[in-house]
């Protein structure tokens, strides 16, 4: 029997978002002037990377207080749980740590990462998702392109026969008995190849 989906799934719970903005000023006053945009990089690099690059940063800068160990084991145990619009680090981890990292916070004991100032440290209420239910059958059409393409992966030659051997092979609890005809699938194969 199909389980039955839960109406709504919580992620993120225990969860703290770190609002960063860029480094002070050589004064040590905020710049409130709008920043240019920094030139972009030659490598591409993708947010969540970036993203990961600034928590270890973070977890480096945090870990060096030597003389708050609750700090430091909070900061060992915290871990990267995603970057947001390039300004929100959410970090995830036991109440315990977070604990300490909010009082860290309050004391005025955290240290940014390098190039930016921490503006504000929060609380994440957990998020809830929806699941959405999926059918219990693909369309002839999709598993057709699915093997197809899988077999030009393999660069195996796709003829009727190798295809149907495929998915023979690659769905063997359905058996022999669910494969389409040989008139089904040049129907569908033809109708998915015509143009526009």
């Amino acid at each position: 029997m199909p389980r039955k989906m839960e109406k709504f799934l919580q992620i993120a719970p225990h969860s703290l978002a770190i609002v960063l903005g860029p480094a002070e000023g050589a004064a040590g006053e905020r710049s409130e002037a709008p920043q240019p945009a920094a030139p972009a990089q030659p490598r591409q690099l993708s947010r969540h990377h970036i993203g990961y690059e600034i928590f270890a940063d973070f977890k480096a800068e945090n870990m060096q207080h030597f003389w708050n160990k609750k700090v430091t084991a909070a900061v060992a145990e915290t871990f990267f749980l995603g970057w947001i619009d390039e300004q929100v680090l959410l970090i995830q981890g036991k109440e315990e740590h977070l604990e300490a990292l909010r009082e860290g916070w309050s004391r005025r004991a955290l240290r940014p990462p390098s190039g930016f100032h921490i503006r504000y440290l929060g609380d994440v209420s957990p998020i809830s998702m929806s699941p959405i239910s999926q059918s219990q059958f693909i369309p002839l059409g999709e598993i057709l392109c699915l093997a197809i393409s899988a077999m030009n992966s393999a660069r195996k030659p796709v003829t009727q026969e190798a295809l149907m051997e495929h998915l023979t092979t690659c769905f063997p609890a359905l058996g022999r008995a669910w494969l389409p005809t040989r008139r089904a699938l040049l129907k569908v194969t033809a109708v998915r190849t015509l143009p526009g």
